[in-house]
């Protein structure tokens, strides 16, 4: 259904032949599916234009009209059981970071989303992005949701400052009067907990350096301080 969506509005996205949703013919269930050109690039030679094309493909999908889409937005960790991680040196700003998610969350537009939009599924070909892969989780939802999920992979990728230029590309390019919350950011962040924060195997996979665990500990630590002094 998701790719379905996306691609009558112009996304480019896989396109769907086939599937077996109860693995009857394929004895497990599969999903067959037009190859999508490109490939996933983690090391640009220019951030600026790679994170400009990150935003090119998240704003119009932002904008489609889904209509009654049958899969709403909700988080997979329950805000109301959380506990600060162990391993963060910023144990009263997780507290306070908690105590927030547990509010009424800010007002926002319910779009259509990915729901894990995150350099691993946009594919290039040059340096212009040429797809979109993994819809799996594509629901209507919050924006922040997409903005701030990548937005924790690029932390954990290339730190706190690429996060925050990607928003930035993002919001010079909507064309709605997008305003960014930090709870979005708050939000995302713990469906990594209970952690500690790991490489990604789509990272390893696409042979991107290892980040020691102790940087990737370090550098959510930043986002996390920095998200609290926007609020």
């Amino acid at each position: 259904k998701s790719l379905e969506v996306a691609g009558r509005a112009g996304i480019p996205v896989p396109e769907l032949i086939a599937f077996d949703q109860q693995g009857v013919e394929c004895d497990f269930p599969a999903v067959l599916m037009s190859h999508l050109p490109g490939r996933v690039v983690l090391e640009p030679q220019d951030m600026h234009t790679w994170l400009s094309g990150l935003t090119e493909l998240l704003v119009p999908i932002h904008q489609v009209d889904a209509g009654e889409f049958p899969w709403r937005y909700y988080t997979y960790n329950d805000v109301n059981r959380l506990k600060p991680p162990a391993w963060s040196q910023q144990q009263d700003l997780w507290v306070r970071a908690i105590e927030i998610l547990q509010t009424e969350h800010p007002q926002t537009d319910t779009t259509f989303i990915h729901r894990d939009y995150h350099p691993t599924n946009v594919l290039w070909e040059g340096e212009r992005p040429s797809g979109v892969v993994d819809w799996v989780n594509a629901c209507l939802g919050p924006p922040g949701i997409d903005l701030g999920h990548c937005r924790t992979n690029l932390v954990h990728l290339y730190g706190v400052e690429v996060a925050d230029r990607f928003l930035d590309a993002y919001i010079s390019v909507s064309t709605s009067a997008y305003t960014h919350h930090p709870y979005w950011d708050l939000l995302t962040m713990i469906e990594f907990l209970p952690g500690p924060p790991q490489m990604y195997n789509g990272w390893t996979d696409n042979r991107f350096p290892l980040v020691p665990e102790g940087e990737l500990i370090s550098r959510c630590d930043d986002y996390l301080v920095s998200l609290i002094q926007k609020l």
